[in-house]
C-alpha cells in the first residue's frame, strides 16, 4: 500500500516542479536601468566635463543615446552601440548663453527606455566675461565721499574688448571737448590672477597712455574697477593730488549695431585721426 501512495506523490510533486520552471522561464527580464555618477556640475568655457555611466539590460543592451539640449530645445545627439564606461563633453563658448542639459537614454533589444540627466551650469572667468559682454560706463564714485561723480557726457560710452588683444569705444551721443576727439583706442591685457586691467590709447600726435583699472567686481549684469586719478587738484581745489575712484559699468549684450568712436561709420576705423595705434609692452603683475 505505501508503494501505491507514494507514487501519486511522486508524480504530483514532479508536475508541480515543472510548472514552477515553466513560469519561471516564462518571465519577462527587468526593464533596462541607467544612472551617472554626477547629475549637476559646473565647468567654464573649454573645460571637459566627464561622468562614470553605470548601465544594465537584462533583455540586451540595444544602444545608448547622448542628446544635447540648449534651455530644453535639442541641439545634437550621439548614439553608441557598445555602452561606454564614461562620457566626456567640453564646454563650448555658445554653452555659456544657455541652460546645458546632457540626456542619457539606454534602449534594450526589447526597445524599453531607461533615462537620465547631467545638467551643466556654466561658469565664466573674468575674461571671458569681459569679452562676452559690451560695457557702458554708468558711475564713477570718489571714494572719500562716495558721491557719484560722472560727467553727464560720459555716462553713454559703452566699452568693447575683443579676443585679439584690442578694444575700442563707442562714445555715443555726447562728445566731451578733448578725450574723445583726441584718443584711438587700442590694446588692452588683463590679468588672470590681480584682475588688473590695462588699457593704451594713442592720441593724435602719437602720444601713448595706458589706463590702470583694478576690477574687483565683474558677472554678467556689472564691473566695478578701483582707479586713481591724478592731478585733478590743478583744475578743482577739492581734491588732493591723488584720488581714489571706483568706475561702475553695467553689462550690454554684444550686438552688430556697436559703433565705434562717434555716432556715424565715417570714423569707425581710423578713429579721430589716422596716427596708428602705438606699439606697447604691458607689464601686468
Amino acid at each position: 500500500m505505501k508503494r501505491y501512495f507514494f507514487k501519486p506523490l511522486i508524480i504530483t510533486i514532479l508536475g508541480i516542479s515543472g510548472f514552477v520552471l515553466s513560469c519561471k522561464d516564462d518571465e519577462e527580464p527587468a526593464p533596462p536601468s541607467i544612472s551617472i555618477s554626477k547629475t549637476e556640475v559646473t565647468a567654464s568655457w573649454g573645460e571637459e566635463v566627464s561622468v562614470d555611466i553605470t548601465a544594465a539590460a537584462p533583455a540586451g543592451f540595444g544602444s545608448l543615446t547622448v542628446t544635447k539640449l540648449w534651455d530644453g530645445t535639442v541641439q545634437d545627439a550621439e548614439t553608441f552601440d557598445v555602452l561606454p564606461a564614461s562620457y566626456e563633453y567640453t564646454v563650448t563658448n555658445e554653452d555659456a548663453d544657455h541652460i546645458v542639459t546632457l540626456n542619457f537614454k539606454i534602449t534594450d533589444k526589447k526597445g524599453r527606455t531607461d533615462e537620465t540627466e547631467l545638467v551643466i551650469n556654466i561658469e565664466l572667468t573674468a575674461r571671458q566675461l569681459l569679452l562676452k559682454y559690451n560695457w557702458r560706463l554708468s558711475a564713477e564714485i570718489w571714494k572719500k565721499t562716495g558721491a557719484d561723480e560722472i560727467s553727464d557726457v560720459y555716462n553713454d560710452d559703452v566699452y568693447r574688448f575683443n579676443a585679439d588683444g584690442t578694444y575700442n569705444k563707442s562714445i555715443g551721443a555726447k562728445v566731451d571737448d578733448f578725450s574723445d576727439i583726441w584718443f584711438k583706442y587700442c590694446y588692452y591685457d588683463l590679468n588672470d590672477n590681480t584682475l588688473k586691467l590695462l588699457m593704451s590709447k594713442t592720441g593724435a600726435f602719437g602720444e601713448e597712455v595706458t589706463d590702470t583699472l583694478k576690477i574687483t567686481v565683474i558677472d554678467d549684469t556689472k564691473l566695478y574697477a578701483d582707479v586713481t586719478y591724478y592731478g585733478l587738484d590743478i583744475f578743482d581745489p577739492k581734491y588732493s593730488a591723488s584720488e581714489a575712484f571706483q568706475k561702475r559699468f553695467v553689462a550690454v549684450a554684444k550686438t552688430s549695431s556697436f559703433d565705434p568712436y562717434q555716432n556715424g561709420s565715417e570714423d569707425d576705423v581710423e578713429g579721430p585721426s589716422d596716427t596708428p595705434c602705438a606699439e606697447v609692452v604691458f607689464e601686468n603683475d
